[in-house]
This record gives structure tokens, C-alpha cells and sequence, in this order.
């Protein structure tokens, strides 16, 4: 079994509250704690839908077994700050263009913790595609339904299509 958990939130959004006032043409400052959840929420959707970190993160990654070369999710991958095998800290080598992949000296391992820090993704791309999601999740907040909801937009996903990485 497999799990990860965010530990701390250590960057900022890439897209402000003023940015989707902007994109959406919105004048009014009431509605401003709720875009800004809605960016969030948003960010999230395209981390997950990436399987990569926008916003730097402090995580800790668990396995039960492993071969002993494994890649972390949500990469890239800023800093490892521990490994540990069945609780005992554990000599490896970061490989990989982002330091995404682990390789244990010992090869096979059980129950291996890593605790690392990722440094987030920023560009013009993903910050469209948050100021989209954002806006189709204020547009669409009451009971009614404006257009078809019932997907994310389909331009959403394409744009984030260069930057999806299959973690299984």
C-alpha cells in the first residue's frame, strides 16, 4: 500500500484573487474570500489531475515494500529531508531530472518513509488553466447550472495535458 501525505503547504498560489477578478471581469470585493477558495480548490484539481506540485509542499511518501528504486509523486522534487527503512534512516541516491526518483543502497525494502520538499510549478500555462477552473467553479456555485458542468472543461485538461505524469 501506497500513501502520501501533505504535511505543510510552504509556497504560495501562482494565481491571485485579483487575477480572476480581472479574467472574469468581476468588480465588486464581496465575493473575494470565495474566489479565493476557489483558486485553491482549482490549484488543487490540476495537482492531482498532473500528478505534480504548482504550489511548493512539504510531504511525507510511504511504501509498504519496494524493490528498492522508487519515484515520488508530486515532483519535482526540491530536497529529500529523510529516508527511513522499518523506522531506520537509510542511505540512497536521488536520480532523475527533478530528483524524483529514489534508489535505496540496500535494494528490496518494507514500510519506507520519505519525507521531502517539492518546489511547485509556475507558468503561464497552469495559471490559465486555474484562472478557467476558478472561474467555471464561481460561475457555477448556486443551484443552477450555467452551460454543462457536469465535466471539467474539456480546454482545461488539454492544456494541462503536457504536464501529466502517470504515478502508480
Amino acid at each position: 500500500m501506497r500513501q502520501i501525505k501533505v504535511n505543510s503547504v510552504t509556497g504560495s498560489e501562482i494565481v491571485t484573487v485579483s487575477d480572476v477578478k480581472d479574467y472574469a471581469r468581476i468588480d465588486t470585493d464581496v465575493d473575494d474570500t470565495l474566489i479565493g477558495n476557489m483558486i485553491t480548490q482549482a490549484r488543487i484539481w490540476c495537482e492531482n489531475y498532473i500528478s505534480r506540485d504548482i504550489v511548493a509542499k512539504n510531504r511525507t511518501y510511504y511504501l509498504d515494500t519496494t524493490q528498492g528504486i522508487f519515484d515520488l509523486p508530486f515532483a519535482p522534487v526540491a530536497s529529500i529531508s529523510s529516508v527511513t527503512v522499518k523506522g531506520e534512516a537509510e542511505t540512497y541516491e536521488a536520480i532523475g531530472l527533478d530528483n524524483e526518483t529514489i534508489e535505496l543502497d540496500n535494494g528490496y525494502a518494507e514500510r519506507v518513509k520519505v519525507t521531502y520538499v517539492t518546489t511547485g510549478l509556475d507558468d503561464g500555462l497552469l495559471q490559465q488553466a486555474i484562472l478557467q477552473l476558478a472561474t467555471t467553479y464561481y460561475d457555477n456555485r448556486g443551484e443552477f447550472i450555467l452551460g454543462n458542468i457536469s465535466d471539467i472543461p474539456t480546454n482545461v485538461k488539454n492544456i494541462l495535458a503536457s504536464y501529466k505524469s502517470m504515478f502508480v
